[in-house]
């Protein structure tokens, strides 16, 4: 310690401030080396602020002694990862941001005297909040706001009027929202009104752009989703090849090319047949009527008359009979009657077209040895069975049909596009996940070396050279001064060797210091 502050006492007022400096600055680089490492990750927790909501997001944050930074002119609150979702709920309790729209708890403040008008447009205010809310949670969606028209009830419905809805988007930039996307919103806000019809949803963008289709596109809105489930069927037939014919040939080694239109005419096809060797009695009548009559009786009526001894006795008319028979009979011709809907998005025919790389062996060079350059390597086709096989594998890979005229070309071209190494691909994606995995690790971890460095090759050689001897100077032997000329013209006519020796021998220690730092400095001049 003794030596070290003797060192730096030796050194000039320059010297010290130089040490002291750089000595600050090295202490002070490791702290702020360790807080940059432990520094917490910051995500955006809300962004696209307006002023008044930034400000009451602020307050509450300050409250609760959360960690928070505001960025790009106070749009922006960035919180620490590991809090952001527990801050959002904590937010969205208490109604912030407001500047999507207020909800359904606005009905948690009630007061006296409310009237049924007020509770409706608060009912409404409420919906277009809660609906811009959801709607803002898509990852396109950077600001939404929602406006409802909900007539009053009629009592006829002739005289009611439909509930219209329309949306307005703010889109992020680079992330238009597909047609899809927008038919869902167009659901969601039909779904979440009573009465609202999806026909009279409009969805505009910030920049007046009509996103949502009305009944006048349906048709271009079928075709556009027609074309879609065609590729979708092409893709997942192009897979099934591709994934087969890569565990046979291997990767890179072939190219498939589906084209599959498909059938979307919806026919209804209705059957009537009649079948008249098939024949059934459909009702049945039958009549029959016997009558007998006889003879006029002559006599005086009593009881006499009416016996028929005395009727045979006293003669008269011969008797009569009449017979009457009717049959009907109804036959039903058997019939049959079919109901018939084929079925839409039927394939109507396949048309597959394969390419297959062939196989490559090695060239034979002048000295009758194989060359080892890929390049030089000589293109062979493969077999005709082979190919013959690839065809009869791809025919049960997508369903061939011949009555349905599909059609499948299998051909063995030479390739002309290197194939990708395995062991680069491997190495990249591991690279890959090792960062994904590990990356937060690393980070402090990197700063701790750097510290350590600083302290080694910066703290270090200035200790180093403090601690380290300085090279004294040389003591002239305590004498006094010459008392006379005479005296001192005695003392300098010695030569200078003579007095280095005079000196050396005075004071070795001193004169072997000397020495080493003479070779030192010549050392360093040669260097």
């Amino acid at each position: 310690m003794d030596s070290l502050l003797g060192n730096f006492q030796a050194l000039t007022l320059t010297q010290r401030i130089g040490v002291v400096v750089v000595l600050a600055l090295a202490l002070a680089t490791i702290p702020m080396l360790m807080l940059v490492g432990k520094a917490p990750e910051l995500v955006v927790l809300f962004s696209q602020l307006n002023p008044d909501d930034t400000r009451a997001i602020i307050q509450e944050l300050g409250k609760q002694g959360a960690v928070y930074e505001v960025g790009e002119g106070g749009n922006t609150i960035k919180v620490p990862a590991e809090r952001v979702h527990e801050l959002r709920l904590q937010l969205a309790s208490l109604g912030l941001p407001e500047s999507a729209g207020v909800g359904f708890e606005i009905f948690d403040r009630t007061g006296l005297g409310v009237t049924p008008f007020t509770q409706q447009m608060n009912y409404r205010r409420a919906l277009q909040g809660e609906l811009a809310r959801t709607i803002g949670q898509l990852s396109q969606v950077e600001r939404v706001r929602v406006h409802l028209v909900m007539p009053e009830k009629r009592l006829f419905a002739t005289e009611q009027k439909p509930a219209q809805a329309a949306v307005v988007l703010t889109l992020k930039r680079g992330a238009p929202l597909g047609g899809t996307q927008v038919q869902g919103i167009v659901h969601l806000v039909a779904s979440s009104v009573e009465g609202l019809e999806p026909n009279q949803v409009t969805v505009v963008d910030n920049h007046g752009q009509v996103l949502s289709q009305n009944s006048a596109d349906s048709d271009a809105q079928l075709t556009a989703s027609q074309i879609e489930t065609q590729r979708r069927v092409e893709r997942d037939l192009e897979q099934r090849v591709q994934t087969m014919l890569d565990q046979v040939l291997g990767r890179d080694k072939s190219v498939i090319r589906v084209t599959a239109p498909l059938e979307f005419r919806q026919v209804e096809i209705t059957e009537e047949s009649f079948d008249p060797n098939s024949q059934v009695v459909r009702s049945e009548n039958r009549s029959q009527e016997k009558v007998v009559e006889a003879g006029s009786t002559q006599g005086v009526p009593g009881v006499r008359t009416n016996v028929p001894n005395d009727l045979q006795a006293s003669g008269g008319g011969r008797p009569k009979e009449a017979k009457r028979k009717n049959e009907t009979l109804n036959y039903e011709v058997n019939r049959k009657v079919s109901k018939i809907i084929e079925p839409t998005g039927a394939i109507k025919r396949l048309s597959v077209a394969v390419l297959v790389d062939g196989t490559y062996e090695a060239a034979q060079g002048a000295e009758g040895k194989a060359a080892e350059d890929t390049a030089e390597k000589k293109y062979v086709p493969r077999p005709e069975q082979e190919i013959q096989n690839l065809v009869q594998i791809v025919k049960k890979a997508v369903g061939f049909s011949e009555e349905r005229g599909d059609q499948i070309e299998v051909i063995n071209v030479p390739f002309e596009s290197p194939t990708i190494l395995e062991g680069e691909e491997s190495l990249t994606a591991g690279v890959q996940s090792f960062l994904a995995s590990w990356g937060g690790f690393l980070k402090p971890i990197l700063f701790f070396l750097l510290g350590v460095m600083v302290l080694w090759f910066v703290v270090r050689p200035i200790a180093l050279n403090l601690t380290k001897a300085t090279a004294g100077g040389v003591v002239l032997p305590q004498k006094g001064l010459p008392a006379t000329v005479t005296q001192y013209e005695a003392e300098i006519s010695e030569t200078p060797q003579e007095q280095a020796i005079k000196l050396a021998a005075d004071n070795p220690a001193s004169a072997a210091q000397v020495i080493r730092t003479w070779i030192k400095e010549e050392q360093g001049e040669k260097a």
